[in-house]
Protein backbone atom coordinates (compact mmCIF):
# COMPACT_ATOMS: atom_id res chain seq x y z
CA UNK A 1 0.00 0.00 0.00
CA UNK A 2 1.04 3.62 -0.58
CA UNK A 3 0.93 5.48 2.73
CA UNK A 4 1.76 9.11 3.52
CA UNK A 5 2.81 9.99 7.07
CA UNK A 6 2.53 13.69 7.92
CA UNK A 7 4.73 14.70 10.85
CA UNK A 8 7.93 12.92 11.88
CA UNK A 9 7.80 13.32 15.65
CA UNK A 10 7.76 10.39 18.07
CA UNK A 11 4.51 8.90 16.78
CA UNK A 12 5.01 9.72 13.10
CA UNK A 13 8.55 8.36 12.92
CA UNK A 14 7.56 5.16 14.73
CA UNK A 15 4.65 4.63 12.36
CA UNK A 16 6.89 5.25 9.34
CA UNK A 17 9.39 2.71 10.67
CA UNK A 18 6.88 -0.01 11.45
CA UNK A 19 4.80 0.46 8.31
CA UNK A 20 8.01 0.22 6.27
CA UNK A 21 8.79 -3.06 8.04
CA UNK A 22 5.30 -4.24 7.10
CA UNK A 23 6.28 -3.79 3.45
CA UNK A 24 4.34 -0.63 2.63
CA UNK A 25 5.60 2.22 0.42
CA UNK A 26 5.99 5.20 2.76
CA UNK A 27 6.26 8.92 2.01
CA UNK A 28 6.81 11.32 4.92
CA UNK A 29 6.09 15.07 5.03
CA UNK A 30 7.54 17.53 7.53
CA UNK A 31 8.64 21.17 7.64
CA UNK A 32 11.62 20.17 9.82
CA UNK A 33 14.39 19.34 7.34
CA UNK A 34 16.68 17.91 10.03
CA UNK A 35 14.10 15.36 11.13
CA UNK A 36 13.46 14.34 7.55
CA UNK A 37 17.17 13.81 6.92
CA UNK A 38 17.49 11.65 10.06
CA UNK A 39 14.54 9.56 8.96
CA UNK A 40 15.81 9.19 5.39
CA UNK A 41 19.21 8.06 6.67
CA UNK A 42 17.66 5.31 8.79
CA UNK A 43 14.68 4.15 6.70
CA UNK A 44 13.88 3.39 3.08
CA UNK A 45 11.23 6.11 2.80
CA UNK A 46 10.60 9.04 0.50
CA UNK A 47 10.77 12.42 2.26
CA UNK A 48 8.99 15.60 1.18
CA UNK A 49 9.97 18.89 2.80
CA UNK A 50 7.19 21.43 3.39
CA UNK A 51 4.00 22.31 5.19
CA UNK A 52 1.35 19.63 4.67
CA UNK A 53 -1.48 22.15 4.77
CA UNK A 54 -0.03 23.46 1.49
CA UNK A 55 -1.94 21.76 -1.32
CA UNK A 56 1.11 21.68 -3.57
CA UNK A 57 3.12 19.79 -0.93
CA UNK A 58 0.43 17.13 -0.61
CA UNK A 59 0.27 16.81 -4.40
CA UNK A 60 4.07 16.49 -4.59
CA UNK A 61 3.87 13.69 -2.01
CA UNK A 62 1.40 11.85 -4.23
CA UNK A 63 -1.64 12.11 -1.99
CA UNK A 64 -3.99 11.69 -4.96
CA UNK A 65 -2.96 8.06 -5.41
CA UNK A 66 -2.27 7.24 -1.75
CA UNK A 67 -4.22 4.44 -0.08
CA UNK A 68 -3.86 6.11 3.31
CA UNK A 69 -2.72 9.44 4.76
CA UNK A 70 -1.82 9.62 8.47
CA UNK A 71 -1.54 13.07 10.05
CA UNK A 72 0.50 12.88 13.26
CA UNK A 73 1.81 16.41 13.79
CA UNK A 74 1.72 18.05 17.23
CA UNK A 75 -1.38 20.09 16.28
CA UNK A 76 -4.83 18.49 16.30
CA UNK A 77 -6.24 21.21 14.08
CA UNK A 78 -3.47 20.81 11.51
CA UNK A 79 -3.97 17.04 11.52
CA UNK A 80 -7.70 17.35 10.82
CA UNK A 81 -7.14 19.93 8.10
CA UNK A 82 -4.46 17.78 6.44
CA UNK A 83 -6.81 14.80 6.43
CA UNK A 84 -9.65 16.85 4.98
CA UNK A 85 -7.39 18.11 2.16
CA UNK A 86 -5.90 14.66 1.57
CA UNK A 87 -9.33 13.12 1.18
CA UNK A 88 -10.47 15.89 -1.17
CA UNK A 89 -7.33 15.34 -3.26
CA UNK A 90 -8.00 11.63 -3.63
CA UNK A 91 -6.49 9.73 -0.65
CA UNK A 92 -8.41 6.51 0.00
CA UNK A 93 -8.35 6.68 3.81
CA UNK A 94 -7.20 9.19 6.40
CA UNK A 95 -6.15 8.91 10.04
CA UNK A 96 -5.69 11.97 12.28
CA UNK A 97 -4.07 12.20 15.68
CA UNK A 98 -6.47 14.14 17.92
CA UNK A 99 -5.31 14.58 21.50
CA UNK A 100 -7.18 17.52 23.06
CA UNK A 101 -10.17 16.25 24.98
CA UNK A 102 -12.25 19.22 23.83
CA UNK A 103 -11.90 17.96 20.25
CA UNK A 104 -11.69 14.24 20.94
CA UNK A 105 -15.02 14.24 22.79
CA UNK A 106 -16.82 15.77 19.80
CA UNK A 107 -14.90 14.22 16.93
CA UNK A 108 -17.68 11.73 16.11
CA UNK A 109 -19.97 14.65 15.21
CA UNK A 110 -17.86 15.80 12.28
CA UNK A 111 -15.42 12.99 11.44
CA UNK A 112 -17.54 11.82 8.52
CA UNK A 113 -17.86 15.34 7.12
CA UNK A 114 -14.07 15.71 7.31
CA UNK A 115 -13.47 12.37 5.62
CA UNK A 116 -11.73 10.85 8.65
CA UNK A 117 -11.48 7.08 8.54
CA UNK A 118 -10.04 6.88 12.05
CA UNK A 119 -8.72 9.11 14.82
CA UNK A 120 -5.88 8.16 17.13
CA UNK A 121 -5.43 9.52 20.63
CA UNK A 122 -2.28 8.28 22.42
CA UNK A 123 -3.30 9.78 25.75
CA UNK A 124 -6.78 8.25 25.71
CA UNK A 125 -5.42 4.84 24.71
CA UNK A 126 -2.84 4.99 27.50
CA UNK A 127 -5.51 5.96 30.04
CA UNK A 128 -7.69 3.04 28.97
CA UNK A 129 -4.81 0.61 29.35
CA UNK A 130 -3.88 1.99 32.78
CA UNK A 131 -7.50 1.78 33.89
CA UNK A 132 -7.63 -1.88 32.88
CA UNK A 133 -4.36 -2.60 34.71
CA UNK A 134 -5.73 -1.01 37.87
CA UNK A 135 -9.05 -2.84 37.79
CA UNK A 136 -8.29 -6.46 36.98
CA UNK A 137 -5.49 -8.99 36.78
CA UNK A 138 -5.22 -11.66 34.12
CA UNK A 139 -7.07 -9.98 31.27
CA UNK A 140 -5.72 -10.77 27.80
CA UNK A 141 -6.81 -7.45 26.28
CA UNK A 142 -9.12 -4.50 26.82
CA UNK A 143 -10.22 -2.41 23.82
CA UNK A 144 -12.45 0.64 24.12
CA UNK A 145 -15.07 1.96 21.72
CA UNK A 146 -17.05 5.18 21.70
CA UNK A 147 -14.34 7.13 23.58
CA UNK A 148 -14.38 4.67 26.48
CA UNK A 149 -18.17 4.37 26.75
CA UNK A 150 -17.94 0.61 26.41
CA UNK A 151 -15.23 -2.02 26.30
CA UNK A 152 -14.44 -5.25 24.54
CA UNK A 153 -12.52 -7.51 26.91
CA UNK A 154 -10.78 -10.84 26.38
CA UNK A 155 -9.89 -13.28 29.15
CA UNK A 156 -9.48 -17.00 29.76
CA UNK A 157 -12.11 -18.78 31.86
CA UNK A 158 -10.23 -20.78 34.52
CA UNK A 159 -12.90 -22.03 36.93
CA UNK A 160 -16.46 -23.30 37.04
CA UNK A 161 -19.14 -21.00 38.41
CA UNK A 162 -22.36 -19.20 37.48
CA UNK A 163 -21.08 -18.50 33.96
CA UNK A 164 -20.55 -22.21 33.17
CA UNK A 165 -23.79 -23.51 34.69
CA UNK A 166 -26.26 -22.07 32.16
CA UNK A 167 -26.64 -20.86 28.60
CA UNK A 168 -25.71 -17.28 27.72
CA UNK A 169 -29.39 -16.37 27.48
CA UNK A 170 -30.11 -17.84 30.92
CA UNK A 171 -27.04 -16.10 32.31
CA UNK A 172 -28.25 -12.73 31.04
CA UNK A 173 -31.71 -13.21 32.58
CA UNK A 174 -30.89 -14.87 35.89
CA UNK A 175 -27.80 -12.84 36.75
CA UNK A 176 -29.12 -9.61 35.16
CA UNK A 177 -25.92 -9.37 33.17
CA UNK A 178 -25.90 -6.74 30.40
CA UNK A 179 -22.62 -8.00 28.96
CA UNK A 180 -22.66 -9.60 25.52
CA UNK A 181 -20.32 -12.49 24.71
CA UNK A 182 -19.01 -11.75 21.20
CA UNK A 183 -16.60 -14.61 20.54
CA UNK A 184 -15.44 -17.85 22.14
CA UNK A 185 -12.11 -19.46 21.27
CA UNK A 186 -12.23 -23.20 22.08
CA UNK A 187 -10.02 -26.10 20.96
CA UNK A 188 -8.51 -24.04 18.15
CA UNK A 189 -11.91 -22.93 16.83
CA UNK A 190 -13.58 -19.51 17.06
CA UNK A 191 -17.31 -19.39 17.74
CA UNK A 192 -19.57 -16.35 17.30
CA UNK A 193 -22.16 -17.49 19.86
CA UNK A 194 -25.94 -17.28 20.02
CA UNK A 195 -28.07 -17.25 23.16
CA UNK A 196 -28.05 -21.07 23.43
CA UNK A 197 -24.24 -21.27 23.65
CA UNK A 198 -22.50 -22.20 26.90
CA UNK A 199 -19.11 -21.35 28.37
CA UNK A 200 -16.52 -23.91 29.49
CA UNK A 201 -13.35 -23.80 31.56
CA UNK A 202 -10.40 -23.16 29.26
CA UNK A 203 -12.37 -20.98 26.82
CA UNK A 204 -10.91 -17.67 25.70
CA UNK A 205 -13.86 -15.31 25.89
CA UNK A 206 -14.36 -11.93 24.27
CA UNK A 207 -17.29 -9.86 25.55
CA UNK A 208 -18.63 -6.31 25.23
CA UNK A 209 -20.04 -4.21 28.06
CA UNK A 210 -19.99 -0.83 29.74
CA UNK A 211 -17.24 -0.57 32.41
CA UNK A 212 -19.51 -1.24 35.41
CA UNK A 213 -21.27 -4.11 33.65
CA UNK A 214 -17.89 -5.56 32.62
CA UNK A 215 -16.91 -5.84 36.28
CA UNK A 216 -20.16 -7.68 37.08
CA UNK A 217 -19.68 -10.18 34.24
CA UNK A 218 -16.04 -10.84 35.13
CA UNK A 219 -17.11 -11.64 38.70
CA UNK A 220 -19.63 -14.16 37.35
CA UNK A 221 -16.69 -15.76 35.52
CA UNK A 222 -14.56 -15.95 38.67
CA UNK A 223 -12.29 -12.99 37.93
CA UNK A 224 -12.25 -10.71 40.95
CA UNK A 225 -11.89 -6.99 40.69
CA UNK A 226 -8.94 -5.41 42.46
CA UNK A 227 -10.57 -2.01 42.28
CA UNK A 228 -8.26 0.34 44.19
CA UNK A 229 -9.96 2.80 46.51
CA UNK A 230 -7.03 5.12 47.13
CA UNK A 231 -4.90 6.06 44.11
CA UNK A 232 -2.13 8.66 43.89
CA UNK A 233 -1.44 10.08 40.41
CA UNK A 234 1.62 12.24 39.72
CA UNK A 235 1.08 14.67 36.83
CA UNK A 236 -2.07 16.40 35.57
CA UNK A 237 -1.71 16.03 31.81
CA UNK A 238 -4.06 14.67 29.16
CA UNK A 239 -3.58 11.03 30.17
CA UNK A 240 -4.55 11.90 33.74
CA UNK A 241 -7.63 13.74 32.50
CA UNK A 242 -8.88 10.71 30.56
CA UNK A 243 -7.89 8.29 33.34
CA UNK A 244 -9.70 10.24 36.05
CA UNK A 245 -12.85 10.38 33.91
CA UNK A 246 -12.77 6.58 33.58
CA UNK A 247 -12.16 6.19 37.32
CA UNK A 248 -15.12 8.38 38.22
CA UNK A 249 -17.46 6.20 36.17
CA UNK A 250 -16.83 3.34 38.59
CA UNK A 251 -16.75 5.45 41.75
CA UNK A 252 -12.98 5.83 42.22
CA UNK A 253 -11.69 9.14 43.63
CA UNK A 254 -7.94 9.58 43.05
CA UNK A 255 -5.60 12.26 44.36
CA UNK A 256 -3.74 14.13 41.61
CA UNK A 257 -0.44 15.89 42.37
CA UNK A 258 0.85 18.49 39.89
CA UNK A 259 3.79 20.85 40.48
CA UNK A 260 2.77 23.34 37.76
CA UNK A 261 0.25 25.79 39.25
CA UNK A 262 -1.36 26.62 35.90
CA UNK A 263 -1.87 22.98 34.96
CA UNK A 264 -3.20 22.14 38.41
CA UNK A 265 -5.70 24.98 38.24
CA UNK A 266 -6.82 24.04 34.71
CA UNK A 267 -7.26 20.40 35.68
CA UNK A 268 -9.29 21.35 38.75
CA UNK A 269 -11.49 23.54 36.54
CA UNK A 270 -12.10 20.67 34.09
CA UNK A 271 -12.84 18.10 36.83
CA UNK A 272 -13.78 20.11 39.95
CA UNK A 273 -14.82 17.21 42.18
CA UNK A 274 -11.39 15.53 42.16
CA UNK A 275 -8.68 16.46 44.66
CA UNK A 276 -5.79 18.19 42.87
CA UNK A 277 -2.73 19.26 44.85
CA UNK A 278 -0.36 21.87 43.45
CA UNK A 279 2.82 20.38 44.88
CA UNK A 280 6.02 18.52 44.03
CA UNK A 281 5.11 14.87 43.51
CA UNK A 282 8.72 13.83 44.11
CA UNK A 283 8.63 15.25 47.65
CA UNK A 284 8.92 12.26 49.97
CA UNK A 285 7.32 14.05 52.92
CA UNK A 286 4.35 15.05 50.78
CA UNK A 287 3.87 11.48 49.56
CA UNK A 288 4.01 10.19 53.12
CA UNK A 289 1.47 12.81 54.12
CA UNK A 290 -0.85 11.70 51.31
CA UNK A 291 -0.60 8.09 52.45
CA UNK A 292 1.83 6.48 50.00
CA UNK A 293 2.47 3.70 52.49
CA UNK A 294 -1.20 2.72 52.58
CA UNK A 295 -2.35 3.63 49.07
CA UNK A 296 -3.75 0.92 46.80
CA UNK A 297 -2.12 2.18 43.61
CA UNK A 298 0.42 4.72 42.37
CA UNK A 299 0.55 6.08 38.79
CA UNK A 300 3.48 8.16 37.49
CA UNK A 301 2.34 10.32 34.55
CA UNK A 302 4.66 13.32 34.42
CA UNK A 303 6.09 14.51 31.11
CA UNK A 304 9.58 13.22 31.96
CA UNK A 305 10.45 9.53 31.59
CA UNK A 306 13.29 9.67 34.09
CA UNK A 307 11.06 11.15 36.79
CA UNK A 308 8.34 8.59 36.12
CA UNK A 309 10.77 5.67 36.29
CA UNK A 310 12.33 6.88 39.53
CA UNK A 311 8.94 7.56 41.12
CA UNK A 312 7.64 4.16 40.03
CA UNK A 313 10.69 2.44 41.49
CA UNK A 314 10.27 4.38 44.74
CA UNK A 315 6.59 3.42 45.03
CA UNK A 316 7.49 -0.23 44.38
CA UNK A 317 10.14 -0.08 47.11
CA UNK A 318 7.60 1.40 49.51
CA UNK A 319 5.35 -1.60 48.95
CA UNK A 320 2.49 -0.03 46.95
CA UNK A 321 0.40 -3.00 45.67
CA UNK A 322 -0.04 -1.68 42.15
CA UNK A 323 2.35 0.70 40.36
CA UNK A 324 1.96 1.98 36.79
CA UNK A 325 4.68 3.99 35.07
CA UNK A 326 4.31 5.88 31.79
CA UNK A 327 7.28 6.22 29.45
CA UNK A 328 7.56 7.85 26.03
CA UNK A 329 10.80 6.21 24.91
CA UNK A 330 11.08 2.43 24.83
CA UNK A 331 14.87 2.84 24.98
CA UNK A 332 14.45 3.74 28.66
CA UNK A 333 13.76 0.08 29.36
CA UNK A 334 17.29 -0.80 28.24
CA UNK A 335 18.74 1.41 30.98
CA UNK A 336 16.64 0.33 33.97
CA UNK A 337 15.07 -2.95 35.05
CA UNK A 338 11.44 -2.18 34.21
CA UNK A 339 10.18 -4.78 36.69
CA UNK A 340 11.23 -2.42 39.48
CA UNK A 341 8.89 0.31 38.19
CA UNK A 342 5.66 -1.70 38.06
CA UNK A 343 3.55 -1.98 34.91
CA UNK A 344 4.97 0.05 32.01
CA UNK A 345 2.70 1.92 29.59
CA UNK A 346 4.06 3.54 26.42
CA UNK A 347 1.42 5.64 24.59
CA UNK A 348 3.14 5.77 21.21
CA UNK A 349 3.57 1.97 21.16
CA UNK A 350 -0.16 1.56 21.82
CA UNK A 351 -0.96 3.93 18.94
CA UNK A 352 1.40 2.06 16.65
CA UNK A 353 -0.27 -1.27 17.45
CA UNK A 354 -3.71 0.14 16.67
CA UNK A 355 -2.70 1.79 13.42
CA UNK A 356 -0.86 -1.33 12.24
CA UNK A 357 -3.95 -3.41 13.07
CA UNK A 358 -6.14 -1.01 11.10
CA UNK A 359 -3.78 -0.99 8.12
CA UNK A 360 -3.60 -4.79 8.05
CA UNK A 361 -7.40 -5.04 8.08
CA UNK A 362 -7.63 -2.33 5.42
CA UNK A 363 -5.01 -4.08 3.30
CA UNK A 364 -7.02 -7.31 3.31
CA UNK A 365 -10.43 -5.68 2.97
CA UNK A 366 -9.66 -3.11 0.28
CA UNK A 367 -11.94 -0.07 0.16
CA UNK A 368 -14.22 0.12 3.21
CA UNK A 369 -16.09 2.47 5.50
CA UNK A 370 -14.88 0.77 8.67
CA UNK A 371 -14.40 3.27 11.48
CA UNK A 372 -12.34 1.09 13.87
CA UNK A 373 -10.85 -2.39 13.63
CA UNK A 374 -9.57 -4.67 16.39
CA UNK A 375 -8.36 -8.23 16.12
CA UNK A 376 -9.99 -10.49 18.74
CA UNK A 377 -10.08 -14.17 19.71
CA UNK A 378 -6.35 -14.67 19.22
CA UNK A 379 -6.48 -12.79 15.89
CA UNK A 380 -9.04 -15.20 14.37
CA UNK A 381 -11.94 -12.72 14.38
CA UNK A 382 -12.44 -8.97 14.18
CA UNK A 383 -14.43 -6.30 15.97
CA UNK A 384 -15.46 -3.65 13.44
CA UNK A 385 -17.05 -0.26 14.07
CA UNK A 386 -19.18 1.21 11.27
CA UNK A 387 -20.93 4.56 10.79
CA UNK A 388 -24.58 4.35 9.74
CA UNK A 389 -25.53 6.81 6.98
CA UNK A 390 -28.26 7.37 4.41
CA UNK A 391 -27.00 4.47 2.27
CA UNK A 392 -27.99 1.95 4.96
CA UNK A 393 -31.78 2.15 4.60
CA UNK A 394 -31.94 -1.66 4.46
CA UNK A 395 -30.80 -1.75 8.11
CA UNK A 396 -32.37 1.27 9.80
CA UNK A 397 -35.65 1.33 11.72
CA UNK A 398 -36.03 -2.47 11.67
CA UNK A 399 -36.13 -4.46 14.96
CA UNK A 400 -32.93 -6.49 15.15
CA UNK A 401 -34.89 -9.71 15.61
CA UNK A 402 -36.29 -9.19 12.10
CA UNK A 403 -32.87 -8.68 10.48
CA UNK A 404 -31.54 -11.85 8.88
CA UNK A 405 -27.79 -11.70 9.48
CA UNK A 406 -25.15 -14.03 8.14
CA UNK A 407 -23.64 -16.82 10.23
CA UNK A 408 -20.47 -15.72 11.96
CA UNK A 409 -21.74 -12.20 12.68
CA UNK A 410 -22.85 -10.72 16.01
CA UNK A 411 -24.04 -7.17 16.65
CA UNK A 412 -22.21 -6.12 19.82
CA UNK A 413 -23.31 -2.55 20.47
CA UNK A 414 -24.98 0.55 19.14
CA UNK A 415 -23.48 3.91 20.09
CA UNK A 416 -26.06 6.68 19.84
CA UNK A 417 -25.82 10.30 21.06
CA UNK A 418 -23.09 9.50 23.56
CA UNK A 419 -24.88 6.45 24.98
CA UNK A 420 -24.27 2.73 24.56
CA UNK A 421 -26.98 0.22 23.71
CA UNK A 422 -26.10 -3.45 24.19
CA UNK A 423 -28.59 -4.63 21.59
CA UNK A 424 -31.61 -6.84 22.15
CA UNK A 425 -34.20 -8.09 19.70
CA UNK A 426 -36.50 -5.06 19.82
CA UNK A 427 -33.73 -2.47 19.38
CA UNK A 428 -33.21 -0.80 16.02
CA UNK A 429 -30.30 0.74 14.13
CA UNK A 430 -30.80 4.39 13.19
CA UNK A 431 -29.00 6.81 10.89
CA UNK A 432 -26.11 8.51 12.69
CA UNK A 433 -25.43 5.49 14.94
CA UNK A 434 -22.09 3.81 15.27
CA UNK A 435 -22.45 0.05 15.26
CA UNK A 436 -19.88 -2.48 16.46
CA UNK A 437 -19.96 -6.06 15.22
CA UNK A 438 -17.86 -9.14 15.90
CA UNK A 439 -17.28 -11.50 13.01
CA UNK A 440 -15.16 -14.33 11.69
CA UNK A 441 -16.01 -13.31 8.11
CA UNK A 442 -13.14 -11.66 6.28
CA UNK A 443 -13.43 -8.58 4.07
CA UNK A 444 -16.58 -7.06 5.57
CA UNK A 445 -16.22 -3.59 4.06
CA UNK A 446 -19.73 -2.28 4.76
CA UNK A 447 -22.24 -2.86 7.54
CA UNK A 448 -24.86 -3.93 4.94
CA UNK A 449 -22.73 -7.01 4.24
CA UNK A 450 -23.84 -8.56 7.57
CA UNK A 451 -27.20 -9.39 5.96
CA UNK A 452 -27.87 -12.74 4.28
Amino acid sequence: MRIIVIGTGKVGSLLAEQLTQEGHQITTIDHNEKKLMELQNSLDVRCVFGNAVDRSVLIEAGVGTADLAIAATDSDEVNMLCCLMARKLGAGHTIARVRKHELADEISMFSEDMGLSMTINPELYAAQEIFALLRFAGLMSVESFGHGLFEMIEFRLTEDGPATSMTLQELAVKSKSKALVCAIRRDGQTIIPGGSATLSVGDSICFAAEPKEAEHFLKLCGIKSRMPKHVIIIGAGQITYYLVRLMRRVGMQPVVIENNAGKAEAFNKDIPDVMVLNADGTDRDLLDEEGLGTTDAFVALTGTDEVNMLMGMYAQREGVPKVVTKISRSSMLDLIDAAHAGSIVCPRDIVSERVISYVRAMDSAGSSNVETVYRIAEDTAEALEFRINESHENLTGIPLKELHTRDGVLLCSIIRSGKVIIPRGNDTIEQGDRVVIATTIKQLTDISMILE
